[in-house]
């Protein structure tokens, strides 16, 4: 009799973050869905900047805007006197689209990788993190099933769509001679996939190490233990065509990431 009501709040958590999201999309391409031109959405000195929603890059709390990347955008805008206009969004893959469009000049932060590297200006690191994989323990013994990468042959692991698991995740199935089968999901985020595992509706996911701390603070049978990749660089990804915004911001933050105001941030998160 005790387990319903805890299933039903955890349930309805969920809801409110998809909610949330829903929302944060609804506002942001109301009147904007054609909008594609090289002068973003917001044109002249004002920098449209793209921030992936989560628990470490941005997100918000009591009633206020927090993140890494949100504070790095603000510090920046700040101290280099730059306008810039911040876009919350959910999704790797539809901030990449736009901002090769020139709908965004500025997407933050993305796990760096060969794609993004030879396709868009990037920044140098902003922070560190890496992808792990996340299941729930049993509830009984506090174990999860899975204790190594290696017994992923044969299970299906769910991404957010655009993500640099899923090519990681075909490295590895070919490095373990087996078949993990890689399913995207094109309206989830990391925390979304999290959440998810978090509450059984699916079992297995991977997503970026910071975010499956943040959950499991709330969800102590969430474990992240299995890590998928090596450390990655989270960087910022820039508009090709605006040479002088990825010079202005490398600058700045080369000389910004000496202070304490940036150890600051990343500790704080």
């Amino acid at each position: 009799m005790r387990t319903r009501p805890k299933y039903l709040q955890i349930a309805a958590y969920v809801m409110i973050v998809i909610i949330m999201v829903f929302i944060m999309g609804a506002f942001r391409d109301c009147g904007r869905i054609n909008i594609v031109n090289k002068e973003g959405y917001s044109g002249g000195d004002t920098l449209d900047v793209a921030l992936i929603y989560g628990p470490s890059s941005y997100y918000f709390y009591t009633d206020s805007l927090s993140g890494i990347n949100h504070e790095i955008a603000i510090a920046f805008s700040e101290e280099t006197s730059t306008p810039i206009k911040i876009w919350p969004i959910s999704q790797p893959a539809e901030g990449l689209q736009k901002l090769d469009k020139g709908a965004f000049d500025i997407v933050a932060s993305l796990p760096l990788d060969n794609n993004i590297k030879n396709s868009f200006p990037v920044s140098e690191s902003i922070f560190l993190d890496r992808l792990v994989l996340i299941q729930l323990a049993d509830s009984i013994s506090g174990e999860p099933e899975i204790t190594s990468s290696l017994q992923l042959d044969g299970k299906t692991v769910n991404v957010a769509e655009g993500s640099s698991a899923v090519q990681r995740l075909k490295n590895l199935s070919e490095e373990i001679g087996g078949n993990i089968t890689i399913i995207e999901e094109p309206e989830a985020s990391d925390e979304i996939l999290a959440l998810k595992v978090a509450t059984g509706t699916i079992p297995l996911a991977v997503v970026n190490e910071r975010v499956a701390s943040s959950i499991a603070e709330k969800y102590p049978l969430l474990k992240y233990d299995s890590t998928v990749s090596f450390t990655q660089f989270q960087v910022w990804v820039f508009n090709p065509a605006d040479s002088i915004a990825v010079e202005k911001f490398n600058l700045w933050f080369d000389s910004f990431r000496k202070k304490k105001e940036y150890r600051e941030i990343v500790d704080k998160f």
